[in-house]
């Protein structure tokens, strides 16, 4: 098989190998995807090293053989809370006689930030050139062709813990696998989810995963902001374990039975709950109404929801997304999930999976929102590699530098504005989305060394998940012994 790439998603609860090629078309196309369980694996880090390289060996291996291919180099997702954005510019003087702004500059230039160096403990896995300006006047698109006497950028990085991923490459090297890349998970999503003209006018995509909630802001087709906030899915399982059911119980009952809020349940549904029983194979047994199950849901939704608002508005994009936000990831399948989104939020909202740039054929196989990250990073990891990507695929994300950092070497002397440290954004009061208005992005540039950079880690206190549930958990608590969910009961 020639000019192949194997993926590899590090999910909270599976992990994903994915193997892909490109079509005739230059469309990427998904040979075939293999998905097994994961443990040892926590918010972004690996917390058992045994049981997360037996999981990568088993989902490598089969498509290793189901393929007959050999997994020597692959692209790895990275996201969890160790992972945060900070930004730097710089600048060179145009080399030119006439002043005439030529590759030769640009490439100096991106040279230059090439060596700009991550704060200790971290680790730089993307570089994103977000502006150029010539003589003080900003361009729109490549400098190239302009003419002044000096050029500048700024640009974004996306950082990652050092020790996230030394124990990441230790488990892979266990599996046999030497070469490895990475890439933020954020942004692979975005690649294959978002379409390009969304990607022009501004668009938050969001992954909602198991143990985190990745986002991702594209404006002017360039990647201005990428957060990963440490809440998922899996949290919602936990608040339903709270009232008395099983691991097993309580990703059923969110799955088959659950909605994103009260809205979204189906009016003959409203009086009705769900049979849990006392004993596997039973027909009847204890009920829970669905209101107080989806009272549950809402309450963790609208807990990662504040986050995600947060993270907007600290970008400083919040006014220039007017194609609004786009729901993918595995949790995205919770029915009404986009409504409750749109109605907290203020922005328009829909569902998406992996499809631009993509062929149909894989879309229709492997198109499912789980598996968005892992065919986006087919698509960024064949830029990498130089394989041609296709012409919209390259158009946005051409400039988006994922190749692993390199030792400094002397460079043209930079501006050296100091860093201060980016703030973790909390949880803010929604705004409605003014798309008229022009705002300019509220990154902070340096030079030189990237300072440290504070994560997203948000520790505040649980006070929503349970508002108002006290009488609810205390009546719920007396009967839910099963384990087996059965089905829609009566509350009469």
């Amino acid at each position: 098989m020639e000019q192949y790439l194997i993926s590899v998603d590090l999910g909270g609860s599976k992990v994903t190998a994915a193997l892909g090629m490109l079509s005739m078309e230059g469309e990427t196309v998904v040979v075939d995807a293999v998905t097994r369980p994961m443990e040892g694996f926590t918010r972004g880090e690996v917390t058992n090293i045994e049981l997360v390289t037996t999981a990568i060996g088993e989902a490598v291996s089969q498509l290793e053989v189901r393929n007959e291919v050999k997994a020597s180099e692959v692209w790895i997702s990275i996201s969890g809370k160790h992972v945060v954005k900070a930004t730097n510019s710089g600048f060179v003087y145009v080399g030119g006689a006439d002043g005439e702004v030529t590759t030769r500059d640009v490439d100096k230039l991106h040279d230059n930030m090439a060596n700009v160096q991550a704060p200790d403990g971290k680790v730089i896995i993307a570089r994103i050139p977000q502006s150029y300006k010539v003589d003080s006047n900003e361009t729109i698109g490549s400098p190239v062709g302009r003419f002044g006497t000096r050029l500048e950028t700024s640009f974004g990085f996306v950082l990652a813990g050092e020790k996230a991923l030394e124990r990441i490459t230790k488990a892979f090297k266990r599996c046999g696998i030497e070469n490895i890349h990475y890439t933020s998970g954020a942004i692979a999503s975005a690649t294959v989810a978002a379409t390009d003209e969304e990607k022009e006018s501004g668009v938050i995509v969001i992954d909602l995963g198991a143990a985190s909630t990745d986002l991702c802001i594209i404006q002017n087709k360039v990647v201005r902001h990428v957060a990963s906030i440490p809440i998922g899915s899996a949290d919602i399982n936990k608040d339903i374990l709270s009232i008395g059911v099983p691991l097993k119980t309580a990703e059923v009952l969110k799955v088959n039975h659950g909605y994103a809020s009260h809205s979204s349940i189906p009016e003959e549904k409203r009086s009705k709950g769900v049979s849990i029983s006392r004993t596997p194979g039973k027909k009847k047994g204890d009920v829970v109404s669905y209101h107080d199950l989806v009272t549950i849901i809402e309450s963790r939704m609208t807990d990662i929801i504040e986050y995600v608002i947060a993270e907007i508005q600290a970008s400083g994009y919040h006014n220039r997304l007017a194609s609004g936000i786009v729901l993918t990831g595995g949790a995205s399948r919770l029915v009404g999930v986009e409504s409750l989104f749109s109605e907290l939020t203020g922005y328009d909202v829909r569902l998406g999976c992996a499809e631009n740039g993509v062929e149909e054929p894989s879309i229709e196989k492997w198109g499912a929102p789980e598996n968005t990250t892992a065919i986006g990073m087919l698509q960024l990891g064949m830029i990498e590699a130089g394989i041609a990507p296709s012409a919209q695929t390259r158009s946005v994300m051409e400039e988006v530098i994922i190749q692993p950092e390199r030792p400094a070497t002397p460079t043209t002397p930079a501006a050296t504005t100091p860093v201060t440290p980016a703030t973790p954004a909390t949880p803010a009061t929604p705004a409605t989305p003014d798309t008229n208005k022009s705002n300019e992005g509220s990154n902070q540039e340096t030079n030189g060394n990237l300072t440290d950079v504070d994560g997203n880690n948000p520790e505040k206190p649980r006070k929503r998940i349970f508002g108002g549930m006290k009488n609810f958990r205390s009546k719920v608590f007396d009967f839910f012994f099963g384990n087996e969910v059965v089905d829609d009961q009566n509350m009469e």
